[in-house]
C-alpha cells in the first residue's frame, strides 16, 4: 500500500498564522491565490481533473444534483513535523442523527476515492495543510484519521444547487477544512460561519483553493445555494474532515 509524506518546512509562517487564527476564531480562511502558489501546475491540474469522473450521488435527497466520491487517510506526524499519510479501507460514512438528522443517523456507502487520488502528491499536500494548521489547536496531538469527500454540486436554471441540504448544522467531526477546487456558472455559494454570541461570518469562496478550515466541535456553518448563470452551473469541494486518533 503506498504511504505519502510530506514536509512544509518553508511555509512554516503562514501556516503559524493561520494555525494562530483556527486557535483564536475557530476558523480560518485561507487565500487561494496564496495556496496555490504552493503546487506545481501540473500536479494541481492533476488533482483538479479527477472531479469529472464523480458519479452521482443517489443518497442526497430533496431533489439535489449532487456527484460525490469518499475516501479515507490515517495521519502520523514525525519528529521533524512531517505528515505520512496511509489509505485506509474503504468504508460507509456515517454521521449521526443529532448532527445531521436529514439521514436518520444511516450509514452511507458512497463510490470510493481511488488509491492513486488518495496517495496524489497535491492532495496529500493540501491535506498536510489541515493538519499543520489543526496541529496549532491540538498540538499534542500526532496521529488523526482524515475522511475525503470529493464533492460537485450542479446548479440549473430550474432548480438551484444545495450545498449544504441539511442546513446550518455541525458535521460531527474535530476540525473540517474546505477547499474550493472549482466553480463555473454559478453564483451564490455564500458561506457562513455560526459562533455563539457573535454576528455571523460570512464569505463566498470563488478562487481555486479559497480554503476554511474549522474547529467543528465549536462552530456550526452552512453554504447559501448556488444559483446557475445561464448554464448548469458547477460548484466543486474537497471536504477534509480530521478526527483526532
Amino acid at each position: 500500500m503506498s504511504v505519502a509524506t510530506v514536509a512544509l518546512p518553508h511555509r512554516a509562517e503562514a501556516l503559524g498564522k493561520w494555525g494562530e487564527a483556527l486557535a483564536g476564531d475557530d476558523f480560518v480562511a485561507l487565500p487561494g491565490s496564496e495556496l496555490a502558489g504552493w503546487f506545481p501546475p501540473a500536479d494541481l491540474a492533476r488533482l483538479v481533473a479527477t472531479w469529472e469522473d464523480l458519479p452521482r450521488d443517489e443518497l442526497v435527497t430533496g431533489g439535489v444534483l449532487r456527484e460525490r466520491r469518499y475516501g479515507r487517510l490515517m495521519a502520523a506526524r514525525g519528529p521533524a513535523g512531517e505528515w505520512s499519510l496511509t489509505p485506509l479501507s474503504h468504508q460507509a460514512f456515517q454521521q449521526t442523527a443529532e448532527h445531521i438528522p436529514l439521514y436518520e443517523g444511516k450509514a452511507r456507502m458512497f463510490s470510493p476515492i481511488p488509491e492513486e487520488t488518495l496517495t496524489d502528491p497535491a492532495l496529500a499536500a493540501l491535506v498536510a495543510v489541515d493538519l499543520a494548521i489543526v496541529s496549532a489547536v491540538v498540538p499534542r496531538v500526532t496521529r488523526f484519521e482524515v475522511g475525503l469527500h470529493q464533492m460537485r454540486v450542479l446548479a440549473t436554471p430550474d432548480a438551484p444547487g444545495c450545498p449544504t441540504p441539511e442546513g446550518r448544522h455541525r458535521d460531527g467531526h474535530d476540525f473540517i477544512g474546505m477547499h474550493l477546487i472549482g466553480r463555473v456558472n454559478c453564483a451564490g455559494g455564500e458561506s457562513v460561519i455560526h459562533r455563539d454570541g457573535l454576528p455571523q461570518t460570512r464569505l463566498t469562496l470563488t478562487e481555486r483553493l479559497d480554503s476554511l478550515v474549522v474547529s467543528d466541535t465549536r462552530i456550526t456553518h452552512e453554504v447559501t445555494p448556488t444559483v446557475a448563470d445561464g448554464a448548469t452551473g458547477v460548484r466543486d469541494m474537497l471536504l477534509v474532515d480530521i478526527n483526532e486518533r
